[in-house]
Formats: structure tokens, C-alpha cells, sequence
């Protein structure tokens, strides 16, 4: 009878049917687990002599089909959990180089100090320029340990770099009777100084002392001709700055401060800085005239004023920490320019010059030393910062994650593992958060999407069904003892 066999049938594709639910509510607490549901079909059909209808001969598993809906996020307090919210699998491949997927960011650093899943493999990253942010490079494992900051020089001026000081300049101060000398200088010369730590291109740190001079004011000078004053011939407002360095770096006399350049700041009556220009040192002697053809009078290099440099939106300095030289710039402001009703500069976003105390309130030099690594965090966009001990937060690596077009045929390898397979589709590699692929969540971990409602009733529908089709083989087999009976 072959009610035996469609039971039998039944018996086997419930008892598969109830792995399947009994998998699925054991790892309801497994990170990043995807539940599975069973899809059944029945078997051939056999035709019934002198009918015209089919008589089914049982049933079969069609397909164990996996459910890939996202998992709640729980939070955790270490940083290398990760979860993805969204779509997309992190990408691990093992010592033979096979690739696997996996949901579960339940990560670590092995004794090399490079990011792995639980089960050992590696988790992929990309390199990362540190300067411009860009991606580069085939996928590779993410090995933190010996990670180090290059050094960095203190910037040209250009982009932003160099020294940016914003400070009050005493307006109410008096010029200083001692001429500056900048082969010698002493604190006689100057009003105000504050300093600086700069960084040449091998990471080392150097002082650089700012001092700054007030200028006398000169009235303008009377046209002879006309009895009037000669525009730009007088000066008020006006100050001298100088970049001081100690002599010893430079193979001179420790004891002694050299001044390596300067400039000059002019402001308006009310204390707004109009512009700030580059300087250059005039050795004085008989005869000697600056570029303008003024007389140098004897005595120590003079400082004459020289227009910015092309290009370059603040003045500069050159130094020679090494054969060549290093040029750093130093921003004092945008200035301003009050007789231009369309200029949206301030003069207020640097140095000042108003009847109060001389003070910085604010310093800041680009460049640094070497630094090695301290810590680390990961954005949502999967990238990895590194944190490093000379202050450096630079970029390091970003996580590569792979989508398919059928998640449900990946096929299960174990250790919450999936791996491509013919019905998956091929992987489609991206980075998180780029409008395709999910974003990274950081101390976070997906937990498993086990739905225990769910799956109880299942349990329960597959108990019944098993019941039923064991009932129908205690009945054929009813039916075959009472066929034996009618030959008695």
C-alpha cells in the first residue's frame, strides 16, 4: 500500500522540518544568526487505474530557505563589535584565501594584532590615503599593531597650514628705545612676544618665538608744490613682528636669540588689522639703500617691507633646519579694508590693536611629530581611525562589505558563515554607508532574528503533522493485518 510510503515520507520530511525549528530556537541568542524556515513539495504522482486523477505518493523537502531580516542592534562597550545596519555581509577570508560572509561583528585582534572573526578568519579592509581620503589598493586584512604617524612638517601658509596666532596688540604702549638687532636679540627690543613649537620634516620640535614691536608713527609728508599732505608718505598703527629662534640650532651661540624673519601688521584707528606683509633683513653700511632705494643708517640689519609672496595668503619665514630650507607661514588674519563697502572681512579674526592688555588668545601650529598608535574608533562609513600619541587622528583603513542579489542562496557554512554559491549571485564588493550598502555601527552586535513566536508554532504545526502521518501508518497498517485476516 503506498499510504505506507506517504506516510513514511511524511514521518522523514517532519522530523528534517523539526531540526530545522529546533536550529533556528537554539541560536535565538547567536550573533547575527539568520533563521531558516522549511519549504515542502509533494512527491510524484501516481495515476489511479481507470482514473483520470493522480494520487499523490507523500511528501518532500523542497528547500530549507534562509530569512535574512535584519536582527535588533544591542550595544556592547567594545569597539571592534560592529553590526550593519542595513544591507550588506563583512567580508573574511581565511590562511587559503577562501572568502566568506557573515552578519556576525563579533571581532577581535589575534596575537598579530590583525581583526578577525571568533572563528580565526581575517576581516577585509582597504587601505586609506591618510592625506586626501581616498580609497586605495586590492582588499587585505587589517593589522593594527606598528601602525605609525609620519611625521609632518608646519605648514607654507597654503591651505590653511602653518602658524595661526589671534592675540590683542596694546595699542597704549611705547616704542622701544633699544634698536632691534636681529643677530642679538634681547627683550629690550620688543613689546609683546609669545611662542610656538614648529616641526621641520624629520617630526623634530623647534621654538619659534613670535615678538612683536611697535612702530613710531610718522606724520605725512607736505607737497611743496601744493601744500598738501602726500598720501601714504606718513605712517600710524604699525607694528613689526619677528620669528626669534634660538642660535644654537642654527651652529651659533646658544646663549644668544637670532630673528630668521618678519613682517610688518598695520592697523586701522580702531584697532582692526588692515593687512600683514612679509619683511626682509637689509644689512646696514655706507650707501646700503632697501628695495625701495631707502638709505639703511648704520647700525644692526634693518627689517624693510615686502609684499606677500604670489600665491601665498599670509606672510612667510624661512628657516634652515636643514641644506634646504623650510618655509613656514604665519597667518595674523584676513585684514580688512574699510573703505570697500563689498569687503566682508573683519580684521578681528587674528591680531588686534585696541587700548588693552597685550595677550594671545589663541595659537595654533600645523606639523608633528612620529607617532605610534593609542587607539582607534570606526565611523559609520566603516573606517577605521587610528589615534596616535603625537595627537594625530588620521584615517587608516575602511571596511569592505559584499552584497548579493539572492541572500537566501548563500549557502551555511557554519561559525555564522555564509559563502557564495550558483543561486546567490555573484558578490558585489562596496564600502558602508555609500547609499548601497549599510552603515557600520560601532559597540553595537545584530542580534539573531529568531522570532520564538514564530517558531513555537511551527514547532507545534510540525509535532501535529508528524502525529498525523504516523496515525496514517498505524491505520495502513490496520488495513494490511485485516487483509491477512480475510485469507485466514
Amino acid at each position: 500500500m503506498f499510504a505506507l510510503n506517504s506516510g513514511a515520507s511524511a514521518l522523514n520530511a517532519y522530523g528534517e522540518g523539526m531540526t530545522v525549528v529546533g536550529s533556528n530556537i537554539a541560536n535565538v541568542n547567536t550573533v547575527g544568526y539568520k533563521s531558516s524556515r522549511v519549504n515542502f513539495q509533494d512527491m510524484l504522482a501516481t495515476q489511479v487505474r481507470g482514473a483520470k486523477q493522480t494520487i499523490g505518493k507523500g511528501v518532500s523537502i523542497a528547500s530549507v530557505q534562509g530569512e535574512f531580516t535584519p536582527g535588533s542592534l544591542e550595544s556592547s562597550t567594545r569597539i571592534t563589535d560592529l553590526a550593519i545596519e542595513g544591507d550588506g555581509f563583512f567580508t573574511l577570508r581565511d590562511e587559503f584565501g577562501r572568502t566568506f560572509y557573515s552578519r556576525a561583528g563579533n571581532f577581535d585582534f589575534d596575537k598579530e594584532g590583525v581583526l578577525v572573526a571568533p572563528s580565526g578568519e581575517k576581516v577585509m579592509v582597504q587601505d586609506i590615503n591618510r592625506v586626501t581620503g581616498e580609497i586605495q589598493g586590492f582588499a587585505k586584512q587589517a593589522k593594527m599593531v606598528g601602525l605609525t604617524s609620519p611625521p609632518t612638517a608646519t605648514g607654507d601658509g597654503t591651505n590653511n597650514t602653518g602658524v595661526r596666532i589671534a592675540a590683542n596688540l596694546n595699542a597704549e604702549v611705547t616704542v622701544p628705545a633699544v634698536p632691534f638687532d636681529p643677530t642679538n636679540v634681547q627683550s629690550e627690543m620688543f613689546n609683546f612676544s609669545t611662542s610656538a613649537i614648529v616641526y621641520d620634516e624629520r617630526g623634530g620640535e623647534h621654538v619659534m618665538n613670535i615678538v612683536f614691536r611697535k612702530m613710531a608713527d610718522t606724520p605725512q609728508q607736505i607737497d611743496a608744490a601744493t601744500g598738501q599732505p602726500i598720501p601714504g608718505s606718513g605712517s600710524r598703527n604699525q607694528w613689526q613682528w619677528y620669528a626669534v629662534f634660538n642660535a644654537g640650532e642654527f651652529q651659533g651661540n646658544p646663549e644668544q636669540l637670532v630673528a630668521l624673519g618678519g613682517g610688518f601688521l598695520r592697523f586701522a584707528d580702531n584697532g582692526r588689522l588692515l593687512e600683514s606683509t612679509n619683511g626682509q633683513f637689509v644689512a646696514a653700511g655706507p650707501g646700503q639703500v632697501g628695495p625701495t632705494g631707502q638709505l639703511i643708517p648704520p647700525g644692526p640689519p634693518q627689517l624693510v617691507r615686502r609684499p606677500l609672496n604670489e600665491g601665498v595668503p599670509v606672510p612667510q619665514i624661512v628657516v634652515p633646519f636643514f641644506e634646504t630650507p623650510q618655509t613656514i607661514g604665519l597667518n595674523f588674519g584676513l585684514g580688512s579694508n574699510p573703505f570697500d563697502p563689498t569687503d566682508g572681512r573683519t580684521g578681528l579674526d587674528g591680531i588686534t590693536q585696541f587700548a588693552a592688555e597685550s595677550k594671545v588668545s589663541k595659537l595654533e601650529a600645523d606639523g608633528g611629530k612620529v607617532g605610534n598608535l593609542e587607539g582607534f574608533d570606526i565611523t559609520a562609513a566603516g573606517i577605521i581611525n587610528g589615534h596616535f600619541d603625537n595627537g594625530a587622528i588620521q584615517p587608516v583603513y575602511r571596511l569592505v562589505l559584499t552584497r548579493f542579489q539572492n541572500n537566501p542562496g548563500l549557502l551555511r557554512q557554519g561559525d555564522n558563515k555564509f559563502a557564495e554559491s550558483l543561486t546567490s549571485g555573484r558578490p558585489v564588493v562596496g564600502n558602508p554607508n555609500d547609499g548601497t550598502f549599510g552603515s557600520v555601527r560601532s559597540q553595537n552586535l545584530e542580534k539573531s532574528n529568531v522570532d520564538l513566536s514564530t517558531e513555537f508554532v511551527r514547532m507545534i504545526e510540525t509535532q501535529r503533522g508528524f502525529q498525523a502521518n504516523a496515525k496514517s501508518i498505524t491505520a495502513s497498517d490496520e488495513m494490511l493485518a485485516d487483509l491477512v485476516a480475510m485469507k485466514r
